[in-house]
Order: structure tokens, then C-alpha cells, then sequence
């Protein structure tokens, strides 16, 4: 009898030669429960990539929805993906995030930046941006997210400004991707911020509490700045979201700590985690196979909770692709944290929560308001 192959096959699908980036066949295949992508390049032969660590997490339809188109592309289709970028026709979904990304400073340089941001880097003019949100509006009507990120939009010269003018716009949700320093030591900033709290959130980084963690990641200890920045928001009423970049062998023990402190923090309205992403100054092959994706990260916020969260309270976003983003909604009440979907079935309601990634107070409370009211209405009285 002849030899099995050391992997189960699941399909087709296309990547890039992570080398020259050629596109690529890929067979999507299993071994011992993960994910790989098994790709040959012409120029530069057999590549294995690793995608998933838990087959299971992989490619989950359940909870995808038709997409929402943008109100008009800005490129044509031509190469194909991924070169046609813009958006161009084949693009399959909406803007649900818009970067703007207005600097490539910094007052950190980061060990593991991916953009390679640092101090002396180059600025947006305030028209350069004005031309970037006012596109951004024509193509979304009213865009569920627009983030300022760099380098540290912070410290761009003309921040507050560019903050006011996306302000101006039918923009639901204004949010700044900030390493915090700026918001630790400068009140005035904060001052500024806190006429437009009603539509800002500041996503604020935070990736632990441990000194090995800070200075693997950015470089030197930087909790006590996080802690300041967030009670300088705090106290002016202004949200954040935690967001932590999580790497094995690191802090990823440490994500059940930072779910507790967004759960303290009244300010706090979500925590979110990002496996490290190697490339710009993280370059590391040798750790590729090893490298934690999003079933690592569900996981382990579950098994480091004390038992109030399960897997199966996290659902893909439907907005993004289900292999990118993984969410749980909790209702924060008086008698302690509930997942949503332990209220309501949200695989029935996904008109609800699909195509988009605002989530205001406002917005949640109408959300979970129609979940309720749903839910009554099929279960009246005799019925279960």
C-alpha cells in the first residue's frame, strides 16, 4: 500500500511568494489540526505558510453576510487582486475602518514596528488630509470608522485641527491610535480632545503589565504612562479600547489581566488583541510556526477569565473576513459581565451587527434594545 500524505487537503485558494510576491497557487491544507498554505513559486520553489493553529477557527461561514458596496470605486480593475487596491470593483466589502495614516513619527521606536515609525519621519499636509477624509466620506456617505495613525498621530503638528475637520464630517466614529505618551503628559491635549468625546475613542496601546513585556515590544517599561493616559481620558470623560499586540513565549499569559482592567475601567468600552505581525523591524522566520493566531488569542482570554467566558461567546465580525476578526459582545451590568449571546441568539439577528464595526454606547444599547424586543416577539407567552 503506498505512503498518506502528511496532510488532509481542503482546497484552492491564491497567496503570494512571500519573496518576490508572485501570485500564487495555494493548497489550503490540515496537519495534526493546523492550518498551512502549501505554495510553489517558479523563481523561488516550495514555500509552506502557517495560518491557523486550530482548523476548527478556519474559514467559519456561519455568520457572513451579503457586503455592502461603497457609494463609487476609485480604481479599476485591471491586474486583478491584490493590485488593484483603491477600492476597485472585485473589492468585496465596504471601508469598515478608514486609516489615515497622517505621519510616519514617532517619539517611540518600537522593536517590533511593523511600519518602521520613529522619530524624524515625515508628516501629512492638513490638505493632503482634508483631500484623504472628504474622498473618504464621497465613497461611504457616512463612515462607520475613521482612525488617525501613523508614527503617532499625536505629535503631527497640526493634530487637533485634523481631529476638529473629520470631526465636521458625517464620521460616526473618530478614533486615534495613540501609544499615549502625549496623553499621559499633556493635559492640554486632553483638554483639546474632550470637546469632541461624544464621537472620539482613543485606541490606546497597552500590551501588559509585566517590565519584560514593555521593553520586548516598545522598547522600555511603559506602564505607568498607559496607567496615566488612562485616567487623563478618564477624567475628562473621554472612551478607549485596550489594544495589545500578542506574541507566545511573551504576554500572551497576560490578556485574562488586561480583559479584567477594561472591565473595571468605566471608560474602557473594548479590549482588543493583535497577533504580532512580523514584518518592518519584527522580522523573525523562526518564529512564523509558531506564532499565535486568533484561535491562540480566544483561547487563552477564555481559559485566563475565571470560567465567565466560553469559546463559543465569540463569533467572526461579520464586516471583515471570518479568518481576520474575532469579537464577543459583553453587557456590562450591575450584577456582573454577560456575553450577549448568551441573551439572544445572534446568528438570527445579524441584520443587526453585519457590514459595519461601530459600536457606540448609543448604538450597542439600541442593538441589544432590538435583540430584546426580537426575541419577545417570537416567544409570547405559551411558547419557548
Amino acid at each position: 500500500m503506498s505512503a498518506l500524505r502528511d496532510y488532509t487537503y481542503l482546497g484552492l485558494t491564491q497567496s503570494l511568494c512571500p519573496k518576490c510576491l508572485r501570485l500564487v497557487q495555494a493548497k489550503i491544507a490540515v496537519r495534526e489540526g493546523r492550518v498551512f498554505f502549501l505554495k510553489t513559486c517558479p523563481q523561488h520553489g516550495k514555500i509552506e505558510d502557517f495560518v491557523c493553529s486550530d482548523v476548527n477557527y478556519y474559514d467559519r461561514q456561519e455568520f457572513s453576510r451579503p457586503s455592502r458596496k461603497p457609494l463609487f470605486y476609485a480604481t479599476e480593475a485591471q491586474k486583478g487582486c491584490p493590485y488593484d487596491c483603491g477600492l476597485c470593483p472585485e473589492h468585496e466589502q465596504h471601508t469598515c475602518i478608514g486609516l489615515a495614516e497622517i505621519t510616519t513619527a514617532c517619539n517611540l521606536e518600537c522593536p517590533m514596528c511593523y511600519a518602521v515609525s520613529g522619530p524624524g519621519g515625515v508628516h501629512w499636509s492638513y490638505e493632503t488630509y482634508t483631500e484623504v477624509v472628504d474622498r473618504f466620506v464621497r465613497a461611504e456617505g457616512s463612515p462607520d470608522v475613521l482612525q488617525l495613525s501613523g508614527g503617532e498621530p499625536t505629535i503631527h503638528p497640526e493634530f487637533l485641527r485634523m481631529v476638529k475637520y473629520a470631526y465636521s464630517k458625517p464620521v460616526q466614529v473618530l478614533m486615534v491610535n495613540s501609544n499615549g505618551i502625549r496623553l499621559a503628559n499633556d493635559q492640554r491635549l486632553v483638554d483639546g480632545l474632550a470637546e469632541f468625546r461624544d464621537r472620539l475613542e482613543i485606541y490606546l496601546q497597552f500590551d501588559g503589565f509585566e517590565k519584560k513585556t514593555w521593553e520586548t515590544l516598545r522598547g522600555e517599561s511603559l506602564l505607568d504612562v498607559k496607567m496615566r493616559a488612562l485616567d487623563n481620558l478618564a477624567a475628562r470623560g473621554i472612551r478607549s479600547t485596550l489594544v495589545c499586540t500578542v506574541q507566545h513565549g511573551l504576554n500572551m499569559h497576560e490578556m485574562g489581566a488586561i480583559v479584567k482592567l477594561g472591565m473595571e475601567r468605566e471608560w474602557v468600552r473594548g479590549v482588543s488583541f493583535q497577533p504580532a505581525t512580523y514584518s518592518g523591524r519584527h522580522i523573525n522566520p523562526a518564529d512564523l510556526h509558531n506564532r499565535a493566531t486568533m484561535p491562540d488569542v480566544v483561547k487563552g482570554i477564555v481559559a485566563q477569565t475565571g470560567g465567565w467566558l466560553r469559546e463559543d461567546d465569540f463569533m467572526p465580525l461579520p464586516c471583515a473576513h471570518p479568518n481576520c476578526h474575532m469579537m464577543c459582545f459583553i453587557w456590562r451590568g450591575a450584577g456582573g459581565p454577560l456575553p450577549v449571546g448568551r441573551l439572544v441568539d445572534i446568528k438570527k439577528n445579524l441584520d443587526l451587527v453585519a457590514n459595519t464595526i461601530v459600536y457606540t454606547p448609543h448604538k450597542a444599547k439600541n442593538v441589544v434594545a432590538e435583540f430584546l424586543k426580537r426575541e419577545a416577539a417570537c416567544c409570547a407567552p405559551g411558547e419557548s
